[in-house]
């Protein structure tokens, strides 16, 4: 959508300026004054939509990890905004930040963000209270006044393969406005780059990782009520996919690949498949699932979070991970972390980040995805090398790693 579509402009709604927060002091949400911060200290406003912690995509997952980590920073004064929520998992998440300077603005996210296309007015700094940086973990295109804005991109190639052309208008905007372009990857770098050339002097490597709980062993208890949870019996093994529904994830293929196999057609070797989706996604799942045979047990439970999900790593064989668009791939790195073998596609972002301990094969080729998962499967003692490696590749991507090339991005500023 471009800026001279005047009649998409007069359907957004503009903030009600008398229900706006008012500008003129570094207050927090109760209205009282938090003091200046230490002269050595940088003064950095997180704004993200947090409605997104419902059913948080790795997007989501980015955004928490990186407010977790500055909200215990010495170096760090952090104060927190997002626009007005509705879910119930973003007003409890909002609960737990009480001890953080914190605005809750009036107006939606998605709808601030939809007149900021048009106005530049009123900036975010204006509404929040002053800093040196305004800090969006997403791709928003936020008007500043006195601050400089950081943005973080996580998936170029998404925006460019499988969106619309207002969203490669919609990230033109955002990296243009920006000072800084925080890139999860290598390979959504290079995808930056290209598609977005004058953007190449502002661009900075931060990472995405896992919470730190992956890197704990999940307890016998949370094992054994994963497998209740997940309608498996004890010692049945399966394979695990962590995604949801989109197409790009490429699910129809995996089923139709591990479905391939003796052992899971047999119902011996069951596959659990930890995402959702709307409807028209879903449904070619659900044919795929269906034209594997009765004995085959597939399991689509939804998503799992927290300790439950390193449960779910925990108890299976490997991860199965065939995306055809990937800028970076959190679960992979929460799996190596949790000891199992990972098998991925062989494009994108993925052997970026599996490194030398992932299992490849060509994504678009069932018969490439079920030889790979049957070398991983058989191959016994180069299965055990490869945790090993990947636990050591995991070990990299921590949020405290990630959050110290941030905080030192800003600090050196653009180039």
């Amino acid at each position: 959508m471009g800026a001279g579509t005047s009649s998409a402009a007069l359907s957004v709604p503009a903030p009600d300026e008398a229900s706006l927060p008012v500008p003129a002091a570094d207050l927090d949400q109760d209205g009282r004054t938090d003091g200046p911060p230490r002269a050595s200290t940088m003064r950095i406003l997180w704004f993200y939509d947090l409605d997104g912690c419902h059913g948080p995509t790795g997007v989501t997952r980015h955004a928490l990890g990186q407010l977790e980590c500055l909200a215990r920073r010495e170096d760090v004064s952090l104060r927190v905004a997002t626009g007005r929520m509705v879910q119930p998992d973003g007003l409890a998440y909002w609960a737990t930040l009480e001890r953080l300077p914190r605005r809750e603005l009036p107006v939606r996210t998605r709808q601030l963000l939809r007149w900021w296309r048009f106005s530049d007015w009123p900036t975010i700094d204006a509404l929040c209270g002053p800093a040196d940086w305004v800090y969006c973990p997403a791709e928003y295109a936020v008007p500043v006044r006195s601050a400089r804005l950081a943005v973080t991109s996580h998936d170029v190639l998404q925006g460019l393969r499988y969106s619309p052309q207002r969203t490669r208008e919609r990230l033109a905007a955002a990296y243009d406005r920006a000072d800084l372009i925080l890139s999860v990857s290598g390979f959504n770098t290079g995808r930056l780059a290209e598609a977005f050339p004058a953007c190449r002097d502002k661009v900075v490597y931060v990472p995405n990782a896992a919470e730190d709980l992956f890197f704990d062993p999940a307890t016998p208890s949370e094992r054994e009520r994963v497998r209740q949870d997940l309608g498996l019996p004890a010692g049945m093994p399966y394979l695990i996919s962590v995604a949801n529904f989109q197409p790009r994830k490429n699910l129809p293929r995996l089923v139709q690949a591990a479905t391939s196999l003796p052992e899971v057609a047999a119902g011996d070797l069951a596959l659990v498949l930890l995402g959702t989706g709307a409807e028209a996604e879903a449904r070619p799942l659900r044919e795929a699932v269906a034209a594997a045979g009765k004995r085959a047990v597939v399991r689509m439970p939804g998503y799992r979070q927290g300790e439950a999900l390193r449960a779910a790593y925990a108890e299976a064989v490997a991860l199965v991970f065939p995306s055809l668009c990937e800028s970076f791939g959190i679960p992979v790195v929460e799996a190596m972390a949790q000891g199992i073998p990972a098998a991925l596609a062989d494009s994108t972002a993925l052997p970026e980040i599996g490194g030398a301990a992932g299992w490849y094969f060509d994504p678009l080729s069932p018969d490439s995805i079920a030889a790979t998962l049957r070398q991983l499967l058989d191959r016994h003692e180069e299965r055990d090398r490869r945790i090993a490696v990947g636990r050591a590749i995991a070990a990299r991507f921590r949020w405290q790693a990630a959050s110290d090339r941030l905080v030192r991005a800003l600090a050196d500023g653009p180039s």
